[in-house]
């Protein structure tokens, strides 16, 4: 393994822990809010807590820093799992900074999330820059990235949609909504960074012009919602519960993406059983994680 792959590798795991580390700060501020008198709105009192406001600069900002330079470097089959590394973070910090619990089947879940995590990273399904901008540059493969990028927001749509049905899985539900985003983020980065230079030089094709445009404005969009969901999740659920939930899809989705997008094949016969192996254990630690009871509070 040479230094870029390694590097890469390193900027994916410290984004990880910044994302989670900065979600943990968000959690802690919704927990004061909660605390509080309600003479103000939820998310008026939100943004103008300075402990809140650390969780944003922390995840959003350092989180998303990492996590941009590990994509350049490894591509998007590799860096959300690493980028998972941080529920370790998650999962301490829950217990120790937010008095959170966790019960015997919720501490196994987290377990299988990680040992899942730890199997899709060892797959081995880096896709390179270059493997990025020759996909773009092909007209069955746009096509379906938009076939993916429809789907993942209608099941969103439908995931956020029966979040105000199903009250008790309410915490849960949007986290899942918010996981389908974030798989369009982790997708939607790579051509972003594939064409910026380019577009910015003036040397791009109309074809790359829109596709750097629509990339732009979907990872704005999700951004913004991703956020904007996270706290109202955190409402009804304890981040250690909801955190991992959202990255049953987060994890799955990097295996559509190299076989479906970029047409791909694995890079070794021993990537199938760890592919298989992980998306095994991510869904039984979404399950598990996912059972409990959340108490309604509006």
């Amino acid at each position: 393994m040479d230094l870029h792959y390694l590097s890469g590798v390193a900027l994916g795991i410290l984004g990880g822990i910044l994302t989670q580390f900065g979600q943990l700060l968000e959690k802690r501020a919704v927990n004061q809010i909660r605390k509080d008198s309600l003479e103000l709105g939820f998310f008026r009192r939100l943004v103008k807590n300075p402990v809140w406001i650390s969780g944003v600069i922390f995840g959003l900002g350092g989180g998303t820093v990492a996590y941009m330079l590990a994509q350049s470097m490894i591509g998007p089959a590799l860096t959300p799992g690493l980028m998972a590394s941080g529920l370790i973070v998650l999962s301490v910090g829950s217990v120790r900074m937010n008095q959170e619990t966790m019960n015997t089947s919720e501490i196994i879940g987290t377990g299988l999330m990680i040992l899942g995590i730890l199997s899709l990273g060892l797959s081995g399904l880096a896709i390179s820059p270059v493997q990025v901008r020759i996909t773009l540059a092909n007209q069955n493969a746009l096509q379906r990235i938009a076939i993916f990028t429809v789907i993942f927001f209608l099941f969103s749509f439908i995931t956020r949609s029966l979040a105000t049905r199903i009250k008790n899985r309410k915490g849960m539900l949007i986290a899942l909504a918010n996981g389908f985003l974030s798989c369009l983020s982790d997708f939607w980065i790579n051509p972003l960074l594939a064409l910026v230079v380019i577009v910015l030089f003036g040397n791009s094709t109309p074809t790359q012009f829109i596709i750097f445009a629509v990339a732009a404005f979907i990872l704005v969009l999700c951004a913004t919602v991703i956020t904007w969901q996270n706290q109202l999740a955190f409402k009804y659920a304890q981040a250690s519960n909801v955190v991992p939930v959202a990255q049953v899809p987060i994890q799955i989705a990097p295996i559509l993406v190299y076989f479906f997008i970029f047409a791909l094949t694995p890079p070794s016969s021993i990537a199938v059983f760890y592919i298989l192996t992980g998306t095994i254990l991510t869904i039984i630690a979404g399950f598990l994680l996912g059972r409990r009871d959340e108490v309604p509070i509006d």
